[in-house]
């Protein structure tokens, strides 16, 4: 597994701030299906992007089982629909996720058009960092990751029983 180069992020950020400007979304990731962030954009001060693309990869793993039991080789959109925020999430590719958290539930027909807009950019754009990997690449640790992703699942749900234990 690599990191992208530094010259790919910016190029894929463009197209990322694009959707969230005309679809006014409030953030944009772009996540590949191991769990790791390639590019975000956005309101992302307050978003802790490594777990949500940890958790999602996840999610989105499970959902391609359920897909295989109701005779679908994988669903290639998921959307998640919360009180006031909500997401959606499309694959790019074989190897990458989209993820894009709005909040007025009307926009989704603008969301998922402007993910479908975007989407052939962006797989020619992650084809072509895969095809000039070069050396100053910093490899990363699959397991390590996993092991790392899995430590910080267990933090977040630890936190919450404590606050659950405490009510």
């Amino acid at each position: 597994m690599q990191l992208p180069k530094n010259d790919d992020p910016k190029t894929i950020k463009d197209f990322l701030s694009g959707l969230v400007k005309r679809s006014e979304a409030i953030t944009a990731l772009l996540i590949s299906r191991e769990g790791i962030c390639i590019s975000k954009v956005g309101n992302v001060e307050t978003l802790n992007s490594t777990a949500l693309a940890a958790l999602v990869a996840g999610m989105f793993a499970a959902t391609k089982e359920v897909a295989n039991i109701v005779g679908e080789e994988q669903f290639s959109i998921l959307l998640q629909q919360g009180e006031k925020r909500h997401i959606h999430i499309s694959l790019i590719g074989q190897r990458s996720m989209m993820i894009v958290v709005f909040e007025d539930y009307r926009r989704i027909g603008r969301v998922r058009h402007e993910a479908r807009a975007i989407s052939p950019d962006l797989v020619r754009l992650l084809e072509n960092r895969d095809k000039s990997k070069k050396e100053d690449t910093d490899d990363i640790s699959v397991p390590e990751f996993r092991e790392y992703a899995l430590n910080l699942i267990d933090r977040i749900f630890v936190v919450g029983e404590e606050e659950d234990a405490s009510s």
